[in-house]
C-alpha cells in the first residue's frame, strides 16, 4: 500500500509544494520532537463509462483483494484451529502406540501353542506311566488321549480387540483423510492468476462448490474423529481384563471400506462438477489429460455469479472502501444481472444512502465520480426488475424518473420484508401473504396505471383491500390489542405509505377513505400511548406515523397554474415517493441527509393540512394535538428546517379562514383551528414565524380570546403567541365590517374588568387597536382619543407593574402595541420596553408593523391570489 504523507501545501500558487513540506516539518519539528505518518489508501480510481463490471474493472481487483484476504485466513483458520498438520502427527504417533497394543492383544485370540506343547508333554507322560507300570494301553485310549480340546476366545478378549482394531482405523483414515483436505485447501487457494474479472468468478465458482459441499463441516469433523479412537482405545483399555473373542475383522473392514469409499468419491465427483472443492492427486492427473483445462478468461457475464459476488462483497468486506466499489459497480448492471441476492440486503438502499451523503454538485464536473456512480447505478436498477416484473422499464423517458423512484422504494420496503421474513420469529398465513403482496405494491401500479407496459399478466394485489388489512393490523399493534412489534410495524407503516401513494396517484380511492384510514392510526397511537408511557419508543412510532400523511402531497401540488410546460405530469407523485423514501433511509440507517435536502412542504403537508381542515375528518381537539405531537416528533424537534414554500403557507391560511366562514358550529372547531395557526407559525417561510391573517382569521382569534369562555383554551395561550406573530391591522372596509357585525368590543370591555391580568392586558391593547383604526372614520375624534388614552394609560400601567406575571405570548403583543402608542406620540420608549423589544423582528415592531391586512396580502404572497375579497 502507498505511504501518504499529510502536509500542508506551498503558500505559492507557482511552487510544486516541497518548499510548503519543508516549512511544515520544520515548524512542527520542536512542537512535536517525532513526526507522525500515517498509511491511508490511495485515492480512489474509477473506471469509464459503462465499463464498471468489465474484466479489469476495479470492482473485480477489488473483489481479488478481499477474496484472498478472506480465504487465506479461512485456510488458515482450518490449518490452525483444525490442526491438521497436528492431527497427521498425532494420528501417527497413535498409530504406532495402538499397534503396540494390538500385537499383545490379537494374541488372545488363537490358541497358544505352549498350551499344545504342554498338551502332549502330558499325554507322553501318561503313556510312559502306564508302560513302567506294566499295562498296555487301549487303542480307545490313546485316541482319547490324542484329541486336543477346542480353542474359544473369551468375550472379553474380543470386545478389546474390537475397540483397540477400531481406534487403530480410524486413526489410520483420519490419517489419510488429513493429507486429503490439505489438498483439497491447496487447490482452493491455487491458479489466483489473470485478469481480475476472470479471477474473480473463478473463485466466486469456487467458493459456492466449497458452500455447496460442505467442505467446511468435512474438515471441522476430521479431529472428532481423532477424539473417537481416543475414546474407543481408553473403552478397550478398560475391558481388556475382561477376556477375548473373535471376529474383530469385520469392523475393521467396515471402516477401511468406508475410507476407502471416501477416497473413491473424491476422485470421481471432480469429473462431474468442474468446481467442486474436493481432489485428489489422481483425478486432477487424469483430468490433465483427458480435458483442456485451460481458463476462460474472457468470460464476465452478468449472471447469478456475478450477482452472488457483488453481495458476497458488500456483505463480508469490513472495508467500507471496499463496499463502496462493489456499490457503484452497479452503475454498469444490465437486465441479464439478477437483483433478488441484492434486493434480500438492501443494496439498492445502500446505493441511495450514499448518494444522498455524497455531494454530487462537487462531482458533476467529473463523470466519474461517485455520486455519478450511485445515480446511474439508481437508474440502472428498473432495467435490472425488467425480467423479473414482466415491465418494459425505461421506454419511455418522461416516465424514467417515476419509475426509478417508484423500485427504489420498493426495493427498500422489499429488502426490510425479507428481514423481517427470514428472522427468528414466525407468522400467522395472514401476515405472511399480506407482506409478500406488499412486495409487487411498485410494480403494480406501474403497469396498472399504464405508466410502464407489461409483458405478462395482472399482479393479485387487490391494493383497496390491502390497505384495509394494513391499517387493521397496525391498528392492533398501536392500540396494544396484539403485542406490539417495531420491526413488523416499521414494515406495514412503510407499505401503508406506499400503497395510499399509489392507489392516489391512481384515482382509485377516495379522499374521505385515506383520510379515515389515516385518522384511525393516530388515534390508535393516541390509546397506546396513553397505556404505556415508554417515550423513546412511542417517538420512533410518530416518526413512522408522519409519511402516512404524504398522500395528500399529491393533489396539493398543483395550487397554481403558472407551472412550466418543462414540468413532468407525474412530479407529485416523485415528489412523494423521494420524501418517502428518505423517510426510510433514516429509518433503515439513522441517517437524515436525505431529509435534510428535501423540501419541508412535501413532509408536514398532509398533517398540516388535516390541521387546517378539522371538519373534514371531524377532528376532536384530542385529535388535532395527536396530530401536532407526530408533527413535532417527525420534524420540528429533528434537525430539519421548518420552512415551507409561500404558496402553501397561504394556502392553509386561505382553507382555515374558509372554513371559519363555512362551518356553522365555529366553537367545535376552534381549538383545532388555533392549533394549526400556531404551527402555521413554526412552519412559517421566514426565520421571523411571521403569520399573516385574513380579517376573517384575526376576528377570529380575537374573539377565541374574547368570547370564549373554556378556562382550557384560555390556559394554553395560542391565540396571544398567534397575535404577537402577525402584523397590526390597519383599517380596512372588511375588517371594519366583521368588527361592527359582532359584539366584540362589548366583550372586550368587559375583560377590561377582568380578575384575570392577562385577559385585562390583552382587552386594553386589542381596544387600543380597534379605536386606533376608527380614527380613519372622522367620527366623533375627540371622544375616541379620549378612550384610546385612557386604553394607553392602563396598558402601560399593567405593563410597568404586572409585566412578569403576563403570558409570553401576551407580552410581545402588547409591547408591540405599547410601542406603537408611544411612536404615534412622539413619545420615548421606556427602557423596560426597549429591553423587551430588541428580539422582535424589525417588521413587526412599530408604526411600520401596522399594515392593511387584504393589501399585505399582495406584498407578502405575490405569487398567490386569494379569490373573492368577500372571504377575506
Amino acid at each position: 500500500m502507498p505511504l501518504y504523507l499529510l502536509a500542508k501545501p506551498s503558500k505559492k500558487k507557482t511552487g510544486t509544494g516541497t518548499k510548503g513540506l519543508h516549512e511544515y516539518m520544520h515548524k512542527n519539528r520542536k512542537r512535536a520532537g517525532k513526526q507522525i505518518c500515517y498509511i491511508v489508501e490511495a485515492p480512489q480510481e474509477f473506471d469509464q463509462p459503462g465499463k464498471e463490471l468489465d474484466p479489469d474493472a476495479q470492482v473485480w481487483k477489488t473483489y481479488v483483494r478481499e477474496a484472498d484476504q478472506v480465504d487465506e485466513e479461512m485456510v488458515d483458520g482450518w490449518n490452525k484451529y483444525v490442526s491438521m498438520d497436528v492431527i497427521l502427527i498425532f494420528a501417527a504417533l497413535f498409530s504406532a502406540i495402538s499397534t503396540a497394543f494390538v500385537i499383545e492383544s490379537y494374541k488372545s485370540l488363537k490358541q497358544d501353542p505352549a498350551d499344545t506343547s504342554s498338551q502332549t508333554l502330558l499325554i507322553i507322560s501318561q503313556t510312559l506311566m502306564l508302560i513302567a507300570n506294566g499295562s498296555q494301553p487301549s487303542g480307545a485310549a490313546q485316541i482319547s488321549a490324542l484329541e486336543t480340546p477346542t480353542f474359544t476366545a473369551s468375550s472379553k478378549d474380543i470386545c478389546v480387540n474390537v475397540l483397540w482394531f477400531l481406534s487403530l482405523s480410524l486413526s489410520v483414515a483420519v490419517s489419510l483423510i488429513s493429507m486429503l483436505a490439505k489438498e483439497w485447501c491447496m487447490e482452493f487457494m491455487s491458479r489466483r492468476t489473470g485478469p481480475p474479472g476472470a479471477q474473480a468468478r473463478r473463485r466466486q465458482q469456487r467458493w459456492d462448490g466449497l458452500l455447496r459441499w460442505r467442505m467446511k463441516e468435512v474438515i471441522m469433523m476430521l479431529p472428532s474423529l481423532i477424539h473417537l479412537s481416543l475414546l474407543l482405545f481408553a473403552i478397550g483399555l478398560s475391558v481388556f481384563l475382561w477376556g477375548v473373542h473373535y471376529g474383530v475383522a469385520v469392523p475393521v473392514v467396515v471402516v477401511t471400506m468406508i475410507a476407502a469409499s471416501t477416497y473413491f468419491t473424491c476422485t470421481i465427483v471432480p469429473f462431474f462438477y468442474d468446481f467442486c472443492p474436493y481432489g485428489t492427486v489422481l483425478s486432477r492427473i487424469i483430468k490433465d489429460f483427458i480435458s483442456d483445462h485451460r481458463l476462460n478468461r474472457d468470460n464476465s457475464a452478468q449472471d447469478e455469479v456475478t450477482s452472488r459476488a457483488l453481495q458476497w462483497m458488500i456483505v463480508t468486506c469490513e472495508t467500507p472502501r471496499s463496499v463502496d466499489v462493489a456499490l457503484q459497480s452497479l452503475a454498469a448492471a444490465d437486465e441479464n444481472l439478477p437483483p433478488n441476492e441484492l434486493e434480500k440486503i438492501n443494496a439498492w438502499a445502500m446505493v441511495k444512502q450514499r448518494l444522498e451523503s455524497t455531494d454530487i454538485f462537487k462531482q458533476s464536473e467529473e463523470s466519474c465520480g461517485e455520486g455519478a456512480l450511485y445515480k446511474r447505478a439508481l437508474e440502472a436498477y428498473p432495467i435490472l426488475r425488467r425480467a423479473v416484473d414482466q415491465l418494459n422499464y425505461g421506454d419511455k423517458e418522461k416516465t424514467k424518473r417515476l419509475e426509478q423512484l417508484t423500485m427504489g422504494v420498493q426495493s427498500t420496503i422489499n429488502g426490510l420484508i425479507h428481514e423481517l421474513l427470514s428472522g427468528p420469529r414466525s407468522f400467522d398465513q395472514v401476515i405472511t401473504r399480506i407482506l409478500e403482496r406488499c412486495t409487487i405494491i411498485g410494480p403494480h401500479y406501474l403497469g396498472e396505471a399504464g405508466i410502464t407496459s407489461r409483458t405478462s399478466s395482472k399482479y393479485e394485489v387487490d391494493p383497496e383491500n390491502l390497505v384495509n388489512e394494513i391499517v387493521e393490523r397496525l391498528v392492533q399493534q398501536l392500540k396494544g390489542e396484539v403485542s406490539l412489534d417495531p420491526a413488523l410495524y416499521r414494515v406495514l407503516s412503510a407499505s401503508f405509505a406506499f400503497l395510499t401513494c399509489c392507489n392516489t396517484a391512481r384515482g382509485i380511492a377516495k379522499k374521505s377513505v385515506n383520510r379515515g384510514h389515516t385518522l384511525r392510526l393516530f388515534r390508535g397511537y393516541s390509546i397506546g400511548r396513553n397505556k404505556t408511557a415508554v417515550e423513546s419508543l412511542w417517538r420512533l412510532i410518530a416518526e413512522s406515523l408522519a409519511p402516512g400523511t404524504l398522500w395528500l402531497w399529491i393533489p396539493a401540488d398543483d395550487l397554481t397554474s403558472l407551472k412550466p410546460s418543462t414540468i413532468s405530469c407525474h412530479a407529485p407523485m416523485e415528489n412523494v415517493l423521494e420524501a418517502l423514501w428518505a423517510w426510510l433511509m433514516s429509518t433503515i440507517y439513522s441517517d437524515r441527509s436525505a431529509l435534510n435536502r428535501l423540501e419541508m412542504t412535501c413532509l408536514a403537508h398532509g398533517m398540516l393540512y388535516l390541521l387546517a381542515n378539522p371538519h373534514l375528518c371531524d377532528l376532536s381537539p384530542d385529535d388535532s394535538n395527536v396530530i401536532e405531537d407526530v408533527l413535532n416528533d417527525a420534524l420540528r424537534m429533528g434537525e430539519f428546517t421548518t420552512k415551507i414554500q409561500n404558496k402553501h403557507h397561504a394556502q392553509y391560511i386561505k382553507d382555515i379562514s374558509r372554513n371559519i366562514r363555512a362551518i356553522n358550529d365555529i366553537s367545535a372547531f376552534t381549538p383545532q383551528l388555533l392549533g394549526a395557526l400556531t404551527q402555521l407559525r413554526y412552519y412559517s417561510p421566514w426565520d421571523d414565524r411571521y403569520i399573516l391573517p385574513t380579517s376573517t382569521v384575526y376576528m377570529f382569534v380575537v374573539n377565541s380570546l374574547g368570547l370564549a369562555n373554556d378556562t382550557i383554551l384560555l390556559e394554553s395561550r395560542r391565540p396571544y403567541h398567534i397575535l404577537g406573530s402577525s402584523p397590526i391591522p390597519q383599517f380596512s372596509y372588511q375588517l371594519v365590517q366583521q368588527v361592527l357585525a359582532g359584539d366584540t368590543i362589548t366583550h372586550l370591555s368587559k375583560l377590561l374588568t377582568s380578575n384575570e391580568l392577562n385577559q385585562q392586558a390583552f382587552a386594553a391593547a386589542q381596544l387600543w387597536v380597534f379605536f386606533n383604526m376608527s380614527l380613519w372614520l372622522k367620527n366623533n375624534l375627540e371622544r375616541q382619543e379620549e378612550v384610546a388614552e385612557e386604553l394607553e394609560a392602563k396598558l402601560m400601567l399593567l405593563l410597568d407593574q404586572h409585566r412578569q406575571d403576563m403570558d409570553e405570548g401576551l407580552q410581545r403583543f402588547a409591547y408591540r402595541v405599547f410601542e406603537v402608542m408611544l411612536q404615534q406620540r412622539f413619545a420615548p420608549l421606556h427602557e423596560h420596553a426597549h429591553n423587551y423589544l430588541k428580539k422582535i423582528p424589525d417588521r413587526l415592531r412599530g408604526i411600520s408593523s401596522c399594515v392593511n391586512l387584504e393589501a399585505e396580502w399582495d406584498v407578502v404572497y405575490p405569487d398567490v391570489a386569494f379569490g373573492s375579497q368577500s372571504l377575506f
